[in-house]
This record gives C-alpha cells, structure tokens and sequence, in this order.
C-alpha cells in the first residue's frame, strides 16, 4: 500500500519499503556466531526505517508532504546506517577480542604480549570506517534523492536497493575481519612458552648445588662470606 504524493509535475508513490528492501529483511539462512551476533543490529535498523517509514505515512496523510518527505530524505538514511555501523563495530571487535583471549588462555600467552596484540583504538577506528564504506552507494543515492532529480518512488528503489548492497557488503567486510584476526588468534592458540629460560635456570641452580656441595665436602676453598655456614654444617 502506497502514498500518493507529487513531485512538481508528476505523481509519485511511496512504495512499501520491507519488498524493496530485499534480501535485508530477510535473516541468512544459515547464521555463522557473527551473522547471529549482527541480527539486532540488522532488526534495529529495519525497525527504525519502518518507523520512519510510518512517520512519513501520517504526515502526508496530515496534509503535510514535505514533511513527510523529509522523514524518509537523507537525515533519516545515513544516520540510522552510522548507527548501524557503529553497533556492528562494537559488536566485532567484542568478537575479536573474545576470539584472540580465548586462544592465549589456551596457550597460557604472556599477559603483556596479549595486551599489544589486542584490537586498539585506532585498529577500531579503521575496522569502523571499512565497514562504513560498505555504504558509499547509499550514500550517492541519497543525495540524488535529496536533489529530487528523479521521481520520488524511483529514488526510494534506489536508496532501498543500495542500502540492501551495503548492508550485505557489510556483512562480508565482517566475516573478512573475523578470518584476518582468526589468523592471528591461531598463531597465539599455537604458542609455546620457549624452554631456555627454564633450562638455563636449572642449570644455574644445578651448577650452584654441585659448587656448594664441593665445598661442603673440603674438595673446594671456602670463601670468606660462606664460612659461617659452612661451620654450622659441619658442626651439626
């Protein structure tokens, strides 16, 4: 069910948006930790354009047509995809970082090496603006629609279309993410602590005892700073 509304000369209709909207309002058939992990942020997006979408409905119906559309124009697409991209960055460095600490607690990897491995602020950052990019062509179809060069039902396909590419570019930008650092948690979940500091030690120590013993036995001088030791033990 549709809006009539007019552009200047010719009629437009506002479409219902969940059709065009595609594969987007569709959950993956089969979900990885990460597709299920990302489904709120997908329904909170779908929710908020629908509400939107409503919004837009009631205030034609009020007479009101700019209004209604300005509440599906450019202030409404690209904030709720940087709210979106926002959320899907949080939610993918939590899973990066849950994978990366799972694998050193396996292989007991030093707590200080872990600390500069570990996603920082400006490797969320980054992480943040690939997945932004995944919304250039929604971005580009908003300003048309915002320009009005086309007719307004014509410009919602588009912007409805590009904002179904981008999410699913942000989806795959995610799961390249995740293999890049799954890489990385592999190589910690493979660390060994190296045995040379353990085998220097004891030789240390077993290079002490067998001193200490020569000395104990007479087969070796005592030194000055040992003497009362030594004659407690050999006064026991």
């Amino acid at each position: 069910m549709g809006i009539a509304m007019t552009a200047g000369a010719p009629e437009s209709r506002l479409p219902e948006l969940g059709p065009m909207l595609g594969r987007a309002v569709l959950p993956p058939e089969e979900k990885t930790p990460l597709d299920a992990a990302l489904e709120g942020v997908r329904f909170e997006l779908l929710t908020l354009l629908f509400e939107r979408a409503d919004s837009a409905r009631r205030l034609f119906a009020s007479g009101d047509e700019s209004g209604a559309r300005a509440a599906l124009g450019g202030a409404t697409w690209l904030p709720l995809w940087e709210r979106a991209v926002d959320s899907a960055t949080r939610i993918l460095r939590e899973a990066i970082e849950r994978q990366v600490r799972d694998a050193a607690a396996v292989s007991r990897y030093p707590t200080q090496r872990l600390a500069a491995v570990l996603p920082d602020a400006e490797e969320e950052r980054v992480l943040a603006a690939r997945l932004s990019a995944a919304g250039i062509g929604l971005e580009e179809a908003v300003e048309r629609l915002d320009a009005g060069s086309q007719l307004w039902n014509e410009g919602l396909r588009r912007v409805t279309g590009e904002l179904e590419a981008a999410w699913e570019r942000l989806l795959a930008t995610a799961h390249a993410e995740v293999r890049h650092w799954s890489h990385r948690a592999a190589e910690i979940h493979a660390w060994r602590r190296p045995w040379w500091p353990l085998v220097l030690f004891g030789a240390v120590v077993l290079s002490l005892a067998c001193w200490l013993g020569l000395v104990l036995g007479g087969y070796l001088p005592v030194p000055g700073w040992l003497r009362p030791f030594t004659s407690w033990v050999w006064n026991l």
